[in-house]
């Protein structure tokens, strides 16, 4: 029997439930339903889960329970919680993306001084980390090579506290990524790496993380010190658990070391780069959509209008005090004419939220551009490019879903463009009103996210006719403002 037979099975045995009497409820042939429950079929859809849950009368909790072994089931474990680790990374991206505070009380451990030291606490460790990543950023040049583990909440709270004023400082981060899609203990691996990491993308550094495969199911536990922190002027070497390690501050050493590290970078590959400008913004997005994909999606929940605006709109609206303005308005006139092109020849989809039209007819805010780049648009001219928005997918229902409710939040959300040879992933921190943009490289994160919106259940969106009249009752709505 299957978990979710066997999790039938008991319901109905407790509730003293006939057969005849729920196969008649739910509309399910008896003999199929005797097959349903003794793991022979499963229920033709989440809809026939629904009636047995209804009319067995279960709690929200049992319910819960039934639909998510149904899921499971159904779309084969590995697939499943895959696909919820994915659509819970959207849902929760703000403050995935934004951890940025700090135990002071560490932060103030006194520095160390001696050239070579047994660390055996975690304190002790802390207090080394500290010493050599303060005098690091208070140098303000130079680098900080990792070879560590993602999940070291102090590294990377002192980072995001500490760098922000030292933004010549490099951060090399060489970290160890599942070489097996297999899901592992309800969740992808590799995913949660670059949870962890995002926060070091807005850190202020100059933040590059590589990557190298392996087994992690293959793991001893017999490794002695695995993992390095190593600046200009010291090193820390820490045990498996971060607990205990070594702490060294000798020329000789520290010379091995960074040939050691320059090695493992020269087999590892970049997993994330980081965009940090308009020009590399528009070039990058260029090249993204240079090769075939037979699917394409883009998540915002502002939909993406860049190729609705204008020569006209952007004299208006670019920043008249925007060093180069001209020549930045004709880069951005030639990236809209390559988007309509490609927009007209591509399959991409572009998945919107009903609250993030509203967000954008409040605002007149693209979250794709920093503000200092422009003025908000004014509500007479949100209302026009909504118009061109409906007019242009009006006839085009494959190519636009808006969904019932917005996946994470409207502004500093997740913004994802993905296919399968290529992604990239944008947000605005709350710290600061420049958006990051990064290029995802990893074969495994492109696949997961391609197969999430591949596999995105079609109750979470509007038909496209009652897309296409939401949008404009928001428009007759906002126009009686003018």
């Amino acid at each position: 029997m299957s978990d979710f037979s066997q999790l039938l099975t008991e319901y109905i045995h407790q509730k003293n439930i006939r057969i005849y009497s729920l196969s008649e409820y739910c509309g399910v042939d008896r003999s199929l339903m005797y097959k349903i429950i003794h793991g022979k079929r499963l229920p033709a859809s989440a809809l026939v889960v629904d009636k047995i849950a209804e009319y067995l009368r279960l709690t929200p909790g049992e319910f819960q329970e039934l639909s998510t072994a149904y899921a499971v089931e159904a779309q084969g474990y590995d697939n499943f919680y895959r696909r919820r680790d994915i659509f819970n990374f959207l849902n929760n991206f703000k403050n995935i993306a934004n951890t940025n505070h700090l135990d002071h009380s560490r932060a103030e451990l006194p520095l160390f001084e001696t050239d070579l030291v047994a660390l055996d606490n975690p304190t002790q460790v802390n207090q080394a980390v500290l010493s050599i990543i303060a005098r690091q950023l208070q140098a303000g040049d130079g680098e900080i090579n990792l070879l560590l583990r993602t999940d070291y909440p102090f590294l990377t709270h002192l980072l995001i506290s500490m760098a922000h004023h030292s933004k010549s400082v490099k951060i090399n981060h060489i970290i160890q990524l599942n070489n097996s899609e297999q899901i592992n203990h309800k969740k992808n691996y590799n995913l949660h790496r670059l949870m962890d990491i995002l926060p070091l993308c807005t850190c202020g550094c100059s933040y590059l993380p590589y990557y190298y495969y392996d087994n992690i199911l293959s793991e001893d536990g017999l490794r002695l010190f695995p993992y390095m922190i190593l600046t200009d002027s010291g090193t820390v070497l820490l045990s498996d658990t971060l607990e205990s390690g070594i702490f060294s501050q000798q020329p000789d050493f520290l010379s091995l070391l960074r040939s050691l590290f320059s090695q493992y970078k020269a087999q590892s590959r970049v997993l994330l780069k980081k965009i940090d400008n308009i020009p590399e913004q528009i070039t990058y997005i260029q090249d993204s959509f240079t090769a075939d994909c037979s699917a394409e999606y883009i998540l915002q929940m502002t939909p993406c209008m860049t190729d609705l605006l204008t020569g006209e709109l952007l004299e208006k609206y670019i920043n008249p005090g925007l060093p180069s303005r001209q020549s930045q308005i004709q880069n951005l006139t030639e990236h809209i004419r390559g988007l309509n092109k490609y927009f007209s020849q591509s399959p991409v989809v572009i998945i919107f939220s009903e609250e993030g039209i509203q967000h954008f007819l409040d605002t007149g805010l693209l979250e794709e551009y920093p503000s200092y780049i422009y003025s908000p648009f004014s509500l007479r001219d949100r209302l026009r490019l909504l118009e061109r928005f409906v007019n242009k997918y009006r006839d085009l229902p494959q190519r636009i879903r808006m969904l019932r409710q917005s996946i994470g939040s409207v502004k500093n959300g997740a913004n994802i463009h993905v296919c399968s040879h290529s992604g990239y992933l944008f947000f605005t921190p709350v710290s600061f009103d420049v958006p990051v943009w990064l290029d995802i490289r990893e074969s495994g994160l492109l696949s997961a996210f391609l197969d999430f919106f591949e596999h995105m259940d079609d109750s979470m969106f509007y038909p496209h006719m009652e897309t296409i009249f939401r949008i404009e009752q928001l428009i007759q709505k906002y126009s009686e403002q003018l």
